[in-house]
């Protein structure tokens, strides 16, 4: 990663920072859609300077990262966060510092799902009854994340769900591309 765009949430005292972070990652996410360069994936990835996973915290700023200065000047940032522009501060692209603090993966964590759901597939699944399905279920521990997130809604289905944010960090930098969130569980960003 050669250049960076660093995007700072502004403090509101009418609007929690976590209102923000979801409307500005349902823009981030929608931009990166868009410049995809195969199935599901972006040579764009970001990352979290204030990532803190002990308080939750994911902080006020986003980087976004690219390879070429060209990827970032092509995801138009001004059309996907003009309504955010009152709470969000988009810098300049800058390239990445020579001197680093080192290299992360930062990642989508996904839950298995509460006992309903799955219940409710395996019922679907195995053709038996919801009853059945949720007996099998009975001494299912649901599972606790307790990483940062963000709220999204899917622009498939409609579906709330969060999405869960682990800061992996590496010891050398491993090239490849991110999700259309800018997310990898092995392509690593610069950290500084």
């Amino acid at each position: 990663m050669h250049y960076y765009q660093e995007i700072s949430l502004l403090p509101n005292a009418d609007i929690n920072i976590y209102f923000i972070w979801q409307k500005l990652y349902r823009q981030i996410h929608l931009a990166l859609v868009e410049s995809k360069i195969a199935y599901n994936s972006s040579a764009i990835g970001v990352a979290f300077p204030e990532y803190d996973a002990d308080k939750y915290h994911l902080g006020t700023k986003l980087r976004l990262l690219a390879e070429d200065e060209k990827l970032l000047e092509q995801l138009q940032y001004e059309k996907w966060l003009n309504t955010l522009r009152d709470y969000v501060h988009v810098g300049l692209i800058k390239p990445v510092p020579e001197k680093l603090a080192g290299h992360a993966c930062f990642k989508h964590i996904k839950l298995k799902g509460n006992k309903e759901k799955l219940a409710r597939r395996r019922a679907k699944r195995n053709g038996e009854t919801l009853q059945k399905a949720l007996a099998h279920f009975k001494d299912f521990e649901e599972e606790r994340i307790k990483l940062p997130y963000i709220n999204m809604i899917s622009q498939t289905n409609g579906q709330r769900f969060r999405l869960f944010i682990e800061k992996q960090e590496m010891n050398q930098p491993k090239t490849g591309l991110f999700s259309c969130y800018g997310l990898s569980n092995s392509t690593t960003v610069p950290l500084f």
